[in-house]
């Protein structure tokens, strides 16, 4: 798969696109442009084993079976059949539709989530989108164990503000204070803030939001909108902001589900609250749900 790095999938069907396409073959969307192959993403997942899928598969369909009680009692007369019957086979198409439902769009029917696996394409690693079924394409893998989140050390968000010097009668001249760097100030040839993954890079110059389909609140400018594959979808749409003034990166949350940290050198981990701006000292890292980043400086 690393010898084929310009091949895509098509972000509503999952179906493989030419490099270059511009429209899809199968469902007719619109290419807005190819998915990239993420092989380093799927090779950290591992593929479920073959009695989590038979399990998965026994789950859905039981839940099919049990939709269709209705219709058997009608059928031997324990319920009236005019109304046992109609109201079973109704029953029956719901589940039905769910199951195919949950599995285009999330990759994560009754069954799976209860196996703690996934249904993803098995090319980017994405839900598997319309027109897919279980078999050739898509890939049942297994869930990333959530880490517990111990208690967060005690430590300032940024670093105290120095005590006022006491008035005299006859104070000295202030000297004006240098502005910390931003987007607009910083010099071109100004280091920038680096995390990657082994299947994803991220360069932060000014500010960058995250998340699976990021989205800057009203009159926000942000430097960079940067989606993130994540086919466990522990990542929030919108999960976290960072923010890079120079010479430290600080990871914002932004009322993520599955929570934010910063693991620093020692090894030690922060949560970030939201709101609440927390250091992330390159040589360290940063986790969004289960994505973690290591952070360097260039």
């Amino acid at each position: 798969m690393t010898g084929h790095a310009a091949i895509g999938s098509c972000g509503t069907c999952g179906a493989v696109l030419a490099p270059g396409a511009t429209r899809c073959d199968r469902c007719e969307a619109p290419a807005v442009g190819p998915r990239p192959v993420t092989s380093g993403l799927l090779a950290s997942l591992a593929p479920a084993s073959s009695s989590d899928r038979t399990l998965a598969v026994a789950l859905d369909l039981g839940l099919v079976v049990l939709a269709a009680v209705p219709v058997v009692l009608g059928a031997v007369g324990v319920w009236p059949p005019a109304v046992a019957v109609p109201f079973g086979l109704v029953l029956v198409a719901g589940v039905a539709m769910l199951l195919v439902r949950t599995f285009r769009q999330s990759g994560g029917t009754p069954g799976a989530l209860l196996t703690r696996t996934r249904y993803v394409d098995a090319l980017v690693g994405t839900p598997p989108g319309p027109g897919r079924w279980p078999g050739a394409g898509v890939a049942s893998v297994r869930l990333a164990q959530r880490r517990p989140t111990p208690p967060a050390p005690v430590a300032t968000s940024a670093p105290p503000a120095a005590s006022a010097p006491l008035a005299t009668s006859a104070p000295a001249p202030a000297t004006p204070a240098t502005p910390a760097p931003t987007a607009q100030t910083r010099p071109q040839h100004a280091p920038v803030a680096v995390l990657t993954d082994g299947a994803e890079r991220i360069v932060v110059a000014s500010t960058a939001l995250l998340g699976r389909r990021p989205r800057p609140q009203p009159n926000e400018e942000v430097g960079a909108v940067v989606e993130l594959t994540d086919p466990t979808r522990s990542v929030s749409s919108t999960h976290a902001l960072l923010s890079w003034d120079g010479a430290t990166l600080w990871l914002v949350d932004r009322g993520s589900t599955n929570g934010s940290w910063v693991v620093r050198t020692d090894g030690t981990r922060q949560r970030a609250e939201a709101g609440r701006p927390v250091a992330a000292p390159a040589g360290g890292a940063v986790q969004l749900g289960n994505r973690t980043f290591r952070v360097e400086a260039s």
